[in-house]
């Protein structure tokens, strides 16, 4: 888009001030040459086309006499974009080297983006990043927040209308913000906001995204902008249908198709035809089938189509065919496929991965309608192929798994849609019940930990041109400085507009951490077929991976149901499971009575195990004792352990060992790893103590404000010690060497200077302090140890600890939870020890009461201390504690994830253990101090959000 000053409309229009003639202006600029407001009054006359060869004339000439009068040439390539872009370049060219001589930065950013502008129209997009660049170097170093403002919003388009890259342009975007707001022009503001919702919907910030849009709402309001109301009223009608989809709640259409009949009259009002266009599409779409609804919507379509010739756009003609192919599917199929395949021929030519995806998610849901299912799943599969081949422009980890849980609804659909194809729903087959079983398999592992995968199987191979030793030595100075802002956070006295400027520090830090760190080389996907996973279970085990998508979208179309397949050396099956928004809400409901701890969750138990496990463990081998869980979706948090058959009936626990697994092809990446050589070490970190910088002993926390303030309440953990002890204690006539940190001992220093190459249990009790709305502040807090460090380990840098296959046991509150993203899973502080190189990790659902986690850790070691894998020792501690009578509170929500098949210990054959008395006194000597502490009295607090 030109970067112009405001024109004039055409003279004579009613309300609107005549463009200024050619002697008008000359007399203008004779007057006041210097400036641009009289050089804009040329571009203003050549609004009327007769006189733009004089104009055009006239400037050149002025141009000669006046060579640093930058603006002349600047509006001069104005004037010649409006009949020919590419005969502009040369004076945009020009108004640059100008400006740049004399030194205007407004000048020069101003022609430089128009210039862009000029390159990209012609794919010349390495000299468009070039000047994107230039414009940011020089609008930075001009000192003025407005400039510096308009050229990141520029450098954020560059990224994803060119690169794609809409991570980085989020970042980008975030940084302006504060350029922007609260000082910035209207129009500056309306360019932001703009720009931050496109990005923010196609990353599936729907939240971010409408609250950008409100805030243009009241900006339209102010200025009395209709066509800026009528593509905000648009925006909000698309980000409504976008929740419709996502959320699936009762009465969300009724609400979205009000919100488009809103920006269809606001568009009207505007004289848009483009938005109009927009408009018609969308509420089209969101018509039922009625007789009157199909009315309307055929002739919002005809209008659509109408609304596409008159703009000449391919894109509006593709959309509007899509959705007309969709509805014309159960009344005209043969029209339907022909309006689909027109769609697809125009995205395909469009070279645009996200428009492409679209189309073909549109016509695979024709076909499906209309055709052979396998038809359907191959336009479906293809779909997935260009939203993969979207995945790979986005330069960090985090924003592919944004982009990749906006589509995960897809890939429930074709895994769906192949079973039925199977003959799984019970109708007939129209592929071999094995093959569609494998390839449903297969679109699974797809969707699932994606961005985790990828970071173990490529952590060898970072891209060498991105990580450069520059890059790694400015991304160690920008993380000492989060540790130093994280400092001053923690700091209970900062309170006010001073906690407010230091937050914002720190956002900015973390966005400028992002960019620099170093981009996975994206390889072949190693994606763990059926038949491998089959092959690698042990007659003890079974696979069971779900699938918990809708049943139908808005139109009644199935989107594929839910499903859970169970694999076992014997053979796959597939069983239905109830739909998502059922699942959602038994399983809150089910969670939120285990926590009462009265045994009213026994009802809700029961249901839970006969709508997800009935079918599927009736049909196992009868030598199946584990079983792998591969949640999806609201059964990331569910407590499987406590599920049961009948309310008089045993737990699951009680017939399993249970473990979680992100999904079945790092299961096997896991699996496959070789055992370790007899002997390492185990690294005890317990209770670790930290003051405030005033030396004063911290309070207890008493209400939830923010993980830094949190973090600086937690109190101490007697228990914690006591657990401490417990496990060097359980681990002294093992193989494995305990050492334990405890205190001050017990710090974040300590523990990334530590040689952890022999570590083969690593044990943190602790608190944890978890963030959902920013997973990636989420911490588990140590004892500082130096200045340098701030005790608060994060993900960023947990996932630098090199663990090799190592077990970690987080003993603290809700480590195995957090966000939870479609498709990607949990994005915990677990999740960070697996980037770390961990193999298994034991972790917590909930909070966890201090006594009871300290109980039930002696029991776990003392059971792996005999040579009992991960699993079975957790179910051996849970079922002790279930025979004391503890309520599943107190023992369900502590889960193995990973390779639940780890050993990490054996017991020493010579049961060498401490040398003689001394070691026995030694101990005495500890737990005699411990009680003078009152140590063993009951916690009421627990280890994380008191």
């Amino acid at each position: 888009m030109l970067v112009v000053c405001p024109v004039s409309a055409l003279g004579g229009a009613p309300g609107h001030p005549r463009s200024p003639t050619l002697v008008e202006c000359r007399e203008r600029f004779a007057a006041r040459p210097e400036g641009r407001e009289t050089a804009m009054c040329f571009f203003q006359c050549a609004q009327v086309a007769s006189a733009r060869d004089a104009v055009q004339r006239e400037l050149a000439a002025l141009e000669e006499r006046h060579p640093d009068h930058g603006w002349l040439p600047l509006v001069l390539g104005h004037v010649k974009h409006l009949t020919d872009s590419r005969a502009a370049e040369g004076p945009y060219l020009r108004a640059a080297q100008t400006f740049r001589r004399v030194q205007d930065a407004e000048g020069e950013v101003l022609a430089g983006i128009n210039l862009r502008v000029i390159l990209l129209a012609q794919r010349r997009t390495e000299e468009a990043r070039e000047w994107t660049q230039r414009v940011v170097e020089v609008a930075s170093a001009s000192g003025r927040p407005d400039l510096h403002a308009r050229a990141l919003i520029v450098q954020a388009g560059q990224h994803y209308e060119v690169e794609l890259d809409l991570g980085r342009a989020f970042r980008v975007l975030k940084r302006a913000e504060a350029l922007v707001f609260p000082d910035g022009a209207d129009g500056l503001k309306k360019q932001y906001l703009t720009v931050l919702s496109t990005v923010s919907q196609r990353l599936g910030r729907l939240e971010e995204a409408l609250d950008a849009n409100h805030r243009l709402v009241s900006l339209a309001e102010r200025t009395g902008d209709i066509f800026l109301e009528a593509q905000v009223r648009f925006t909000l009608a698309d980000i409504a249908t976008r929740r419709l989809e996502r959320d699936h709640m009762p009465g969300d259409r009724a609400q979205a198709l009000g919100l488009a009949r809103q920006a269809l009259a606001a568009a009207e009002r505007s004289g848009s035809p483009t938005l109009e266009a927009w408009a018609v599409r969308l509420m089209a779409d969101l018509l039922g089938d009625t007789p009157e609804e199909r009315r309307e919507a055929d002739a919002l379509l005809e209008r659509c189509m109408a609304l596409a010739e008159v703009l000449d756009s391919n894109e509006r003609r593709l959309t509007c065919l899509w959705t007309r192919a969709e509805r014309r599917a159960g009344v005209e199929p043969a029209g339907a496929l022909q309006d689909s395949a027109a769609s697809l021929r125009l995205a395909s030519e469009a070279k645009d991965p996200m428009l492409l995806a679209l189309a073909l998610r549109g016509r695979a849901t024709v076909a499906y309608r209309t055709q052979p299912l396998p038809e359907a799943l191959d336009h479906a599969e293809r779909a997935l192929d260009a939203l993969e081949a979207l995945r790979q422009t986005q330069s960090d980890a985090s924003s592919q798994a944004e982009l990749f849980a906006t589509w995960a609804r897809d890939y429930h659909r074709l895994a769906g849609w192949t079973l039925e194809a199977g003959g799984a729903t019970g109708g007939p087959a129209s592929l071999p019940p094995r093959a569609a079983l494998a390839r449903a398999f297969a679109v699974s592992e797809r969707l699932r930990a994606r961005t985790l995968l990828d970071a173990l199987l490529a952590s060898h191979a970072l891209a060498d041109a991105e990580d450069t030793p520059e890059r790694r030595t400015q991304r160690g100075a920008v993380q000492a400085q989060l540790v130093a802002v994280q400092r001053r956070l923690l700091d209970p006295s900062l309170v006010g507009a001073g906690r407010e400027d230091t937050l914002k520090e720190l956002q900015e830090l973390e966005r400028r951490e992002r960019d620099l760190r170093p981009v996975p080389r994206h390889g072949a996907p190693e994606f763990a077929s059926l038949e491998a996973v089959e092959q690698g279970l042990g007659e003890d085990e079974a696979l069971l991976a779900f699938l918990v998508g809708d049943d139908e979208d808005h139109s009644g179309t199935s989107v594929g149901g839910a499903w859970v397949l169970v694999v076992t050396r014997a053979g796959t099956q597939a069983h239905q499971i109830p739909e998502r928004t059922r699942l959602v809400a038994a399983a809150t409901l089910f969670s939120g009575l285990v926590e009462r701890r009265d045994g009213s969750e026994l009802g809700a138990a029961v249901a839970l195990h006969a709508q997800l496990l009935g079918p599927a463990l009736a049909g196992l081998p009868p030598t199946v004792r584990r079983l792998l869980l591969v949640p999806d979706g609201p059964l990331h948090d569910l407590p499987f352990a406590a599920l049961r058959e009948r309310r008089d009936g045993p737990p699951l626990v009680a017939r399993y060992e249970l473990a979680l697994v992100p999904s079945a092809s790092l299961w096997r990446h896991w699996r496959g790893q070789a055992p370790h050589a007899p002997g390492g070490e185990a690294l005890v970190l317990a209770d670790p103590e930290w003051t405030s910088r005033q030396g004063m002993s911290r309070p207890s926390a008493r209400s939830r404000a923010g993980i830094f303030a949190e973090a600086a309440q937690l109190g101490a953990l007697p228990e914690a010690r006591r657990e401490g002890l417990g496990v060097e204690e359980a681990l002294r006539d093992t193989h494995v060497i305990p050492r334990l940190w405890v205190g001050t001992e017990a710090s974040e220093h300590a523990l990334k200077r530590a040689d952890l190459s022999r570590v083969r249990v690593l044990h943190l009790a602790a608190h944890a302090v978890v963030d959902a709305e920013a997973p990636e502040r989420s911490a588990l807090v140590l004892a500082p140890g130096t200045e340098d460090e701030d005790g608060i380990l994060q993900p960023r840098e947990i996932s630098q600890l090199r663990l090799m296959g190592s077990l970690v046991v987080l003993s603290a509150c809700r480590s195995a939870s957090g966000a939870v993203l479609p498709g990607e899973g949990v994005l915990s502080l677990s999740r960070a020890f697996f980037e770390a190189g961990s193999r298994a990790v034991v972790a917590s659902l909930w909070p966890l009461r201090d006594d009871e986690a300290a109980d039930l850790m002696e029991r776990f070691y003392l059971h792996l201390s005999k040579g009992l894998s991960t699993s079975a020792a957790l179910r051996a501690a849970q079922l002790e504690a279930i025979n004391e009578g503890l309520p599943p509170a107190a023992w369900a929500g502590l889960v193995v994830l990973g390779d639940a098949a780890l050993v990490t210990t054996a017991p020493r054959e010579d049961g060498a253990s401490l040398p003689g008395a001394a070691g026995a006194l030694a101990v005495i000597a500890v737990l005699l101090v411990l009680m003078g502490l009152g140590f063993g009295a009951y916690r009421a607090w627990g280890r994380g959000a008191p």
